[in-house]
């Protein structure tokens, strides 16, 4: 995932998930439980076939069959450790007790519990291996979703605050430009108011000069006596 690429935990359980995932355990885990695998049913086939082979040789079987021939061919492969281990014990006829066949087959039982045991320890390994990376992985995942959103919470809030901010200075704009309005409509109404009181104000009157009848003048003012 690309979330929170700049958040050093995300970082650190990244690297984390990323060596898992790379690791070679993993690989050479699935190759030796395929190799334990192989060996633990040759095992098991084997210490079948010489269990077989015990039977059929208590049974006095007839080796000219092609399965029992078989059998006991594929049994002496597998006795080439153990033969000689015990006396053969002949019952009747072409009966045989061979204790050393079944005594290799009990030893062959043995090794493939042993591989099985082996076989289960490698599929536990590999499945807690699969296990630690997936639950490696899932941490780094939810650590990365988790930054993202905190991301897109902070740019979603500074988105608001802009938001708000924006409208708030559109909001004292706006109150800016109707209290001006206001004040140009006061204005020009005190103009008016003005105007009208002037237009509506009386002119004082003017007092008319006194008129002398024709042929007489007006006496002259008294005159200040001479100084002495």
């Amino acid at each position: 995932m690309t979330y929170g690429a700049n958040d050093p935990t995300v970082q650190a359980l990244e690297h984390k998930a990323d060596e898992a995932e790379q690791s070679p355990i993993p690989v050479f885990l699935k190759i030796g439980r395929v190799i334990v695998w192989v060996v633990y049913a040759i095992t098991l086939v084997t210490a079948l076939l010489l269990l077989l082979a015990f039977f059929l040789r208590l049974a006095g079987a007839n080796p000219g069959t092609s399965f029992v021939d078989w059998v006991y061919r594929n049994a002496d492969r597998a006795m080439e450790p153990f033969r000689g281990i015990f006396p053969v014990h002949e019952l009747n006829g072409n009966s045989v007790v061979d204790t050393s066949l079944l005594f290799a087959a009990v030893v062959y039982f043995v090794i493939a519990l042993l591989v099985d045991i082996a076989l289960r320890w490698l599929t536990h390994r590999l499945h807690v291996q699969q296990r630690q990376t997936a639950e490696l992985r899932a941490q780094a995942d939810y650590a990365a979703q988790q930054s993202y959103t905190r991301q897109q919470a902070a740019d979603h809030a500074a988105h608001v605050m802009a938001n708000d901010a924006a409208a708030r200075e559109y909001a004292a704009q706006q109150a800016a430009a109707q209290q001006y309005a206001i004040a140009q409509s006061a204005a020009r109404e005190a103009v008016a108011q003005q105007q009208t009181a002037q237009q509506s104000t009386p002119a004082p009157p003017v007092r008319a000069k006194p008129v002398m009848p024709t042929g007489e003048r007006l006496a002259d003012p008294p005159q200040p006596p001479p100084p002495a």
